[in-house]
């Protein structure tokens, strides 16, 4: 009897079909435009600034609105809250800030905080730190549209020593763990250079960690605008 040479074939295992996710639907830039005007609404309520500052605002949200049709600065679903998510969270760490001549904001991305800053200090020199190439344009276009001071490096922190050495101030939105900031920064800054890291709700044990490698003077601001988030003001960092 003649055997079916397929069926001494051994059976292929069943792969499950891979099933695509469907990513969040781009927001219509009508929806934007009107949670814009809402936000900017609700943030002149609670926030005191000058006419000029206001503008240099408004234009730097258009600028970011514009790009981030071609370029993700910052997660879609925030663009139409950009001035209750980014804006008021960036000015609140810019009013802790002392009277300074230079500012180096680490990892800046879309500019959070450092554009905000600059934009809200014309006087203040802001260098921004970023190593992706796409938004190094972004930032310089605002820079030179806004006629902002300072500089943006294209390049990472770790190789960005001399740009640290001449910081008065340093800052970071959310960009690292606190062990590995210190890491990065303390080999070039001043003992009296002032660190303002803005940490989420984990910034507890983001302390307890660093303090087992590092020495620190801190002050710790709590958030106004979300629960459990802090700025951590920092100087004197010295590894144990």
């Amino acid at each position: 009897m003649r055997r079916d040479r397929d069926s001494e074939k051994p059976a292929r295992p069943y792969i499950r079909p891979v099933t695509k996710t469907r990513s969040a639907p781009k927001p219509r830039p009508a929806d934007v435009a009107a949670a814009q005007e809402r936000g900017r609404a609700e943030f002149l309520s609670t926030h005191n600034v000058s006419r000029e500052t206001l503008e240099r605002l408004d234009r730097y949200v258009a600028l970011l609105t514009e790009w981030q049709t071609r370029m993700n600065l910052v997660a879609p679903a925030t663009i139409g809250d950009v001035w209750s998510r980014h804006i008021a969270d960036s000015l609140a760490l810019e009013r802790l800030l002392p009277e300074a001549t230079v500012c180096v904001d680490l990892g800046s991305g879309a500019g959070l905080p450092g554009l905000v800053i600059a934009a809200a200090r014309p006087g203040l020199s802001v260098d921004l730190v970023e190593a992706n190439s796409k938004k190094i344009a972004f930032l310089r276009a605002v820079q030179r549209d806004l006629g902002l001071a300072g500089t943006a490096h294209a390049a990472r922190i770790e190789d960005c020593g001399s740009v640290l050495a001449k910081a008065d101030i340093v800052t970071a939105r959310a960009l690292a763990s606190l062990t590995e900031l210190f890491a990065l920064v303390a080999p070039h800054i001043r003992a009296d250079t002032r660190c303002f890291f803005q940490k989420g709700r984990n910034h507890e044990q983001e302390i307890n960690a660093a303090t087992a490698h590092w020495r620190f003077r801190m002050i710790k601001h709590e958030s106004s605008l979300d629960d459990g988030s802090v700025v951590l003001e920092i100087d004197e960092i010295a590894p144990r």
